[in-house]
């Protein structure tokens, strides 16, 4: 069962501890104002906790009516209108259908979309650029907007139209009768804090999500459209987002902003101060350490079998939430624990747990302890698994050993790479086994792991072999033996010793084929260019065809078969048939692999040589039979001189 990527309500990190700290602050502020910024890199559970903080205020035994919670997501509004018109819209839709609205709030509401209605005019006639920060645009505006549609729009009813809706705004919208920008402004909360007032709401919760997804231009323009609000009584703003996104936001939006520099030449500029700015109570999500990590990772892949409704699943939850009060006691699950906590599904998860157990420690180390990052690569391990079994090559995956050739394809890439060139065409890595067998046998009295700035790993003798003559070792194991993270992975289980590996490069092939390009062995590789060459060079070889082992002839035999099939011209024999047919002359078993061979050939198209030359390569009845049913066909073929070749091998 593939992972949900989505923010969830389920808390496996104790994250639900911010969310209620979060509900918890805002329910003390009263009827005043608050910002609180979730704050943590891509990936950290920032839209998670979100969906907890809602949950606090709208679930039993917490919920309560006269606190109405709003979520908008930046990202999914962005490319639709301006993002300040967008979350004004959200705001004030949201409040029109949560709330039982009084005949004065709706006049105050009436005049709030007009007001948003207004923006929308002023953006789409293009008068001028203007900033909510400062307050709502002068009444000059008004005036200059008017002049503009006059002179540029020819179409007198679409003036009209216009000029009738900006003289009803400046009509019915009370914030447009002062031209002081302080005075609309302060008009403009008074009017929404009046709203809410009149709607009985306790406080309104807006919970601002995925801005650091945004383009620069969407987040700052959300972020401004949030100030308008933020001042307001009985409202508070949760905005989640990446602090090194909104910077990165602020420098793109306002470039030629002056940066200064302290004393100690640390960089404190206006990209840093903005957020703080509008932020009044920062939460910064910790990273993961290492034994949260290790948990989370056991949690996913037990859930991964198991729903998490499951009430078994719900016992394990609580105690994980409980050794994570304390994580500098957490030692993390043990056996035990897991099994009195699972009862009766633990049977049945024991290798999900062990998979666990088994990539954990690289996992955790390599991501930082990031969830999202986690649970990709245990969502990608899920799928190739269930890509294995729907291909029909599912029987011949285990999970711990793709784990771990995932773990190298993800961290280790290039050395990844290396043992897949080195890999022979049995599947089968000797080198590498080799160095399995190193790290194992080395005496752990005599490992010296060498912190140096290349973090190598110098691997001694046993004692009694100090004094002999060490052989050369191969070049790739001693690059390998440098990387002490490497070392580790290649030592960690399972041993890769005697496993085929060739169903895993394939399984793991989506982003780049380095295994299944050629054959691997240089022998065999010269055989099948021999093959590929005239009958007279072929003959030179028929003691090395004879002795050809079964996989490999089979081998040889579809390298033959891939590159005969990449000729498009069959009209006349293609190089390679001599080679084929001598081959399967000396393998009887490949004669049913030659028959599907010759029968995918198109009857219409293929040349009269098809024809004839199989009598030593074809031998059984049952194939024989095959062959001539094939030839039958070959009747409808288009060229006179095939039909008659069919008719004469028929005869």
């Amino acid at each position: 069962m593939i992972l949900s990527d989505n923010e969830t309500k389920i808390d496996m990190l104790n994250n639900k501890a911010i969310a209620k700290t979060v509900a918890d602050i805002i329910r003390d502020c009263d009827d005043r104002p608050i910002s609180i910024g979730i704050h943590g890199d891509w990936g950290a559970g920032k839209s998670s906790i979100l969906a907890m903080v809602e949950d606090e205020f709208n679930s039993a035994p917490n919920k309560n009516d006269k606190i109405v919670c709003i979520r908008f997501n930046g990202w999914q509004h962005q490319g639709f209108e301006d993002a300040k018109i967008a979350l004004m819209s959200a705001i004030v839709s949201e409040l029109s259908s949560n709330i039982t609205i009084s005949e004065e709030a709706k006049d105050i509401l009436q005049k709030l979309w007009k007001n948003i209605n207004w923006f929308s005019v002023v953006k789409t006639a293009g008068s001028a650029a203007f900033s909510l920060a400062t307050g709502l645009p002068p009444i000059g505006l008004l005036n200059t907007l008017t002049d503009k549609l006059k002179g540029t729009i020819s179409n007198e009813k679409k003036v009209k139209g216009a000029l009738d809706s900006i003289e009803s705004y400046m009509t019915d919208a009370k914030v447009f009768e002062d031209v002081s920008l302080n005075k609309e402004f302060s008009e403009f909360q008074r009017s929404f804090e009046e709203l809410l007032k009149k709607s009985k709401i306790d406080k309104l919760v807006i919970l601002i999500d995925d801005l650091d997804r945004c383009l620069p231009k969407v987040t700052i323009e959300t972020l401004e459209a949030a100030r308008l609000f933020m001042f307001t009584k009985y409202t508070a703003f949760v905005i989640a987002a990446d602090e090194a996104m909104i910077e990165y936001a602020v420098h793109s939006h306002f470039p030629n902003l002056p940066t200064e520099k302290q004393d100690d030449d640390n960089s404190d500029d206006y990209s840093k101060r903005y957020l703080e700015k509008l932020i009044q109570v920062p939460f910064k999500i910790p990273a993961l350490g290492k034994v949260e990590s290790e948990m989370y990772i056991t949690l996913l892949m037990i859930s991964s079998q198991i729903k998490d409704d499951d009430n078994e699943f719900n016992k394990l939850l609580s105690v994980t939430i409980e050794k994570m009060k304390k994580p500098w006691e957490n030692s993390g699950f043990s056996e035990e624990e897991l099994r009195n906590t699972l009862e009766t599904s633990y049977p049945s998860l024991i290798e999900k747990i062990s998979v666990a157990n088994q990539i954990s420690d690289i996992l955790s180390g390599n991501t930082q302890g990031n969830p999202r990052k986690i649970k990709r690569f245990i969502n990608m391990l899920l799928l190739r698994k269930q890509m294995a079994d729907a291909r029909g090559f599912g029987d011949s995956i285990q999970i711990p050993i793709l784990a771990k050739l995932m773990l190298a394809e993800y961290y280790f890439s290039d050395k990844y790479k290396e043992i897949a060139a080195l890999t022979d065409d049995y599947g089968k890595c000797p080198l590498l086994t080799e160095f399995e067998k190193q790290l194992s046998t080395t005496d752990p009295l005599l490992k010296i792991e060498d912190e140096s700035e290349h973090g190598a790993v110098v691997i001694s003798t046993p004692r009694d072999k100090q004094m002999q003559e060490t052989p050369k070792k191969d070049k790739h194991i001693e690059k390998w033996e440098k990387d002490k993270a490497f070392s580790k992975w290649v030592a960690s289980a399972p041993m890769l010793e005697n496993i085929d590996l060739r169903p895993y490069f394939f399984a793991c092939k989506e982003r780049e084929d380095f295994f299944f390009e050629q054959i691997k062995s240089e022998q065999l590789r010269e055989l099948v260019y021999v093959l590929m060459s005239g009958k007279m060079a072929i003959a030179s070889k028929i003691d090395e065809i004879i002795h050809l082992s079964n996989d490999e002839s089979q081998l040889v035999f579809n390298q033959l078969k891939m590159k005969v099939k990449k000729i498009s011209d069959i009209s006349t024999q293609p190089k390679g048939i001599d080679g084929i047919r001598i081959l399967v002359e000396h393998h009887k078993e490949l004669e049913n692999s030659l028959l599907s061979f010759i029968e995918s050939f198109q009857t219409d198209t293929v040349g009269a040589w098809i024809c004839a030359g199989w009598n030593n390569s074809i031998t059984t009845d049952e194939g024989k039979e095959k062959l001539c049913k094939y030839i039958e066909k070959l009747k409808t073929n288009r060229t006179e001189l095939t039909k008659t070749a069919a008719e004469n091998a028929l005869k």
